[in-house]
């Protein structure tokens, strides 16, 4: 520990404990009863009953062949579904949705290659000019229309 570590740490050790505010160690305390009485279940596995922790794994080994025949079955009745009526139109209007994108994606693509890039970019500028003129008239107006204290009687 260096000199600065060794002041500090004094200086900390001398000052005197202090106590909680008048409701929080009851809240505490409260609190630690409530997941005491929780089931053990319900608590962490290393305050589980040796029994069951030792029952755990090889009941936990034995459901994972169990698991896959799930899959598998599942796996099976989806295979089966995939053939329906209300499936196969469910595909359609799918690949319908999918057919219209492509051609959004295409026909966006055709306009992009025949427009310059010039012309993309000045009215990129454009619009930014258009932004700033819009702003401007906006500040001028409410300097004019709202700060000015009274309007000029004509």
């Amino acid at each position: 520990m260096t000199t600065l570590e060794q002041f500090i740490d004094g200086i900390l050790r001398k000052q005197p404990l202090r106590r909680a505010p008048p409701g929080f160690e009851a809240r505490v305390l409260q609190r630690l009863a409530q997941q005491a009485a929780r089931p053990w279940w319900l608590q962490g596995f290393s305050r589980w009953p040796k029994a069951a922790q030792l029952l755990f794994l090889p009941l936990a080994a034995c459901f994972v062949p169990l698991l896959f025949r799930a899959a598998g079955s599942l796996t099976g009745l989806l295979q089966t579904a995939r053939y329906s009526a209300p499936l196969d139109a469910a595909q359609s209007a799918a690949s319908t949705v999918g057919n219209l994108g492509r051609a959004a994606h295409i026909l966006g693509d055709l306009v992009m290659r025949e427009i310059p890039s010039v012309w993309i970019y000045g009215g990129v500028g454009l619009a930014a000019l258009l932004y700033a003129a819009l702003f401007g008239l906006s500040a001028a107006a409410f300097r004019t229309l709202v700060l000015t204290p009274q309007h000029a009687q004509y």
